[in-house]
């Protein structure tokens, strides 16, 4: 008998995003997120206006921020070093696919084995 799972996409995983935008004293700002996947579409319609204010992540539900800092883009270092602390290749990182799909197909595979270990 297969088991019953409460695995979902969003207590599963996080879409790791790059995002952009302007502080309000000035200048631009970079910040690193994981976006909760049941949040994603939306988070990308807000942060396309580079209006958003990113201090009001976390408290808006959309999931944590991993790193931010001033300027357009994040230090090459910073950029391998969240790669490496989600285990992706840094050359993926930007990969173009579907997360949602990606997210999954990754919770199918784990209820498989799941079932399979059973």
């Amino acid at each position: 008998m297969a088991a019953t799972t409460s695995i979902t996409p969003d207590n599963a995983a996080r879409v790791i995003v790059l995002t952009f935008g302007n502080m309000e004293q000035g200048g631009m700002y970079w910040a690193y997120v994981a976006v909760k996947p049941s949040r994603y579409e939306e988070f990308k319609r807000i942060a396309a206006g580079k209006k958003y204010n990113i201090q009001n992540f976390v408290k808006d539900g959309f999931g944590e921020v991993i790193v931010s800092g001033d300027g357009g883009l994040p230090p090459r270092e910073v950029t391998k070093q969240v790669a490496t602390l989600f285990n992706v290749p840094i050359n993926q990182l930007f990969a173009d696919i579907d997360p949602i799909v990606a997210i999954e197909k990754g919770i199918d595979k784990l209820i498989e084995n799941d079932d399979n270990a059973q």
